[in-house]
């Protein structure tokens, strides 16, 4: 341990992101909080590029700020963000992306919102776009959550079920995971795979704890919007991921939502295929987006649901003994 206390970790959790990481990290380096009050915690999750060597080079540079790093070799954010928990020496963890960037006051901001609310478990902030190319005219507000942009105002106060936080800008008091448990392993990104609402299940956690989760909107970060997430495509994927999500979420309640789920699946069918046929017409292209969106979440909650099912029917099938 450290010989003062640390106030809080800023944690980066990375993979394959050389171009952007060095932003990310310098912009953490510039925080406004005394240099005794913070550490850096980066989190090499399996990276095949420059990011170790990048990490080395932070760390070779010294400084005034404790800057540590782990290589998490098993894939996925969720295992990067654990790893994080277990590793980190403040008593609060803020959660930054590797393509995001902090304003100088973010930390100082979580940490206020914790002295002002001391039954708050979690904190997060605003998260603002850092926009790559030209914004296209179909790319409307109410599509901005799907890039973890957040703005729920300018008051700092506790949130209501069902409102968000993102990982992007998220923090906790270490605490609180003794308390819950850590991410869901099987939720979150994993490389290419656009899964997620591993932060969100977490907060419903520490929401059934009866305890508080707050918003500031002092705790600003800049979150990069690339190119290639300007298309429609993209938006096309992440629902496909948010569908194979929802359909894991489900899977681990109760055998009536399960149950759920299948008729969710059968059910589906014939409104997708509808909203698929309306996705092939000439729309404008918003509204096209908004169709071929409903289309990818089913397909995405059908194949899940299937793939469990067939996983789950191997084991039963492996457990059988031979006669």
């Amino acid at each position: 341990m450290a010989e003062h206390s640390i106030r809080i970790t800023a944690a980066i959790c990375t993979h394959n992101r050389a171009t952007l990481l060095p932003a990310a990290i310098e912009s953490l380096l510039a925080q406004s909080l005394p240099p005794a009050d913070f550490e850096i915690l980066v989190i090499d999750n399996a990276s095949t590029d420059e990011t170790p060597q990048i990490i080395q080079r932070y760390r070779a540079a010294g400084g005034n700020v404790t800057l540590r790093s782990a290589a998490q070799p098993v894939l996925g954010l969720s295992h990067a963000r654990n790893l994080a928990v277990e590793m980190a020496e403040g008593d609060i963890i803020a959660f930054m992306d590797d393509d995001a960037v902090a304003d100088p006051e973010w930390l100082a901001a979580l940490l206020g919102a914790y002295t002002t609310h001391p039954n708050a478990w979690v904190v997060g902030g605003k998260v603002l776009p850092l926009w790559q190319g030209e914004r296209p005219a179909w790319l409307t507000d109410d599509l901005l959550p799907h890039l973890s942009m957040l703005d729920l105002g300018d008051v700092v106060r506790p949130l209501n079920a069902g409102e968000p936080l993102y990982g992007v800008n998220f923090s906790c008091r270490r605490g609180a995971f003794a308390r819950v448990g850590l991410f869901r392993s099987d939720l979150g990104r994993q490389g290419v795979a656009l899964l997620g609402s591993e932060e969100s299940e977490f907060q419903q956690r520490i929401l059934h704890q009866g305890q508080a989760l707050v918003y500031t909107p002092h705790a600003i970060v800049s979150h990069c919007v690339p190119r290639e997430r300007l298309q429609q495509r993209y938006f096309i994927r992440r629902a496909y991921g948010k569908g194979r999500t929802n359909a894991r979420l489900m899977m681990s309640h109760s055998l009536r939502r399960r149950a759920m789920m299948w008729r969710c699946v059968r059910g589906g069918l014939g409104v997708a295929r509808r909203w698929l046929m309306l996705g092939l017409h000439p729309l404008d292209k918003r509204k096209q987006l908004y169709c071929m969106q409903i289309t990818a979440t089913w397909l995405g909650f059908t194949l899940e649901a299937l793939m469990h099912r067939r996983s789950a029917r191997t084991r039963q099938d492996s457990t059988r003994p031979y006669v």
